[in-house]
């Protein structure tokens, strides 16, 4: 029985939906989840990919994080002066000899900056952004770890399915990890393969430090990563006054200072 036009259309704009929030689907699953063949589900990808609505990659799908997103390059400029501060006051904290992750992202990428700046000896970097593992590549005795994935150019990251499980095995004395925004229901992010990523990161790391830049208070995105900050460290140039006009729910979060906005 041949299928209309508006059922086809329905179908995959709840595809769409579905890849905005997984981050990345097989073919297989898309065709459990639908009750459609894989030959259809490859046609409806095609047509998806078509309209710039997702990334067609080896056996199935990425969302549009890649296109929907401005660049690192042109994120690199927004708030420049207080991902700076961040960045200078995230390598205060590394000691050398120290195992780190440094998230993707242009405030993650301030850290990597200051890292490379304040010359910390002895590290071991792993990070999915490949913008700071060129940034990082200039410590003369760091080791600096790429996880695997699917390279996206305009982030100049890896990402996919297998991110949190390329953490395994590795135990973190500190996490500079980024999010997409922070309100009163707590963090969100992009995906779920980066929220699973900071799950991962809890779990293995001394310290995960949250690095947000005070224009991301009251912003939430797609994928809630936790309904608070319990867990984290939260560096922000962000004041106590702002995070509570926000509603932020800190939890038992530690709030770390920066030298401009010192913090008792």
């Amino acid at each position: 029985m041949k299928v209309s036009r508006a059922v086809v259309e329905a179908r995959r704009e709840s595809i769409a939906r579905l890849l905005a929030s997984q981050g990345y689907l097989p073919v297989q699953d898309i065709s459990h989840r639908f009750g459609i063949s894989e030959a259809t589900v490859r046609r409806d990808l095609v047509e998806l990919a078509s309209r710039q609505r997702l990334t067609r990659t080896r056996g199935g799908a990425l969302n549009d994080f890649n296109r929907r997103f401005a660049s690192v390059d042109e994120r690199r400029a927004t708030d420049a002066a207080a991902k700076s501060a961040i960045g200078r006051a995230a390598a205060a904290l590394v000691p050398p000899g120290s195992t780190l992750y440094v998230d993707a992202g242009s405030t993650p990428l301030a850290v990597a900056e200051a890292l490379v700046a304040s010359g910390i000896a002895g590290l071991r970097v792993v990070t999915p952004s490949l913008a700071a593992a060129q940034v990082l590549a200039a410590l003369p005795d760091a080791e600096v770890h790429v996880p695997g994935g699917l390279y996206l150019g305009r982030q100049q990251m890896v990402a996919g399915p297998g991110a949190a499980k390329a953490l395994r095995g590795w135990t973190f004395d500190l996490a500079f990890v980024g999010a997409e925004g922070v309100d009163r229901d707590g963090i969100h992010n992009s995906q779920d393969d980066i929220v699973a990523v900071t799950h991962a990161l809890l779990e293995s790391s001394e310290r995960v430090i949250l690095c947000l830049t005070r224009s991301k208070l009251g912003r939430s995105g797609p994928v809630r990563v936790a309904p608070g900050l319990d867990g984290f460290h939260l560096l922000t140039d962000a004041s106590p006054a702002d995070l509570r006009r926000a509603r932020v729910p800190l939890g038992d979060a530690r709030l770390l200072p920066l030298s401009r906005n010192p913090i008792p």
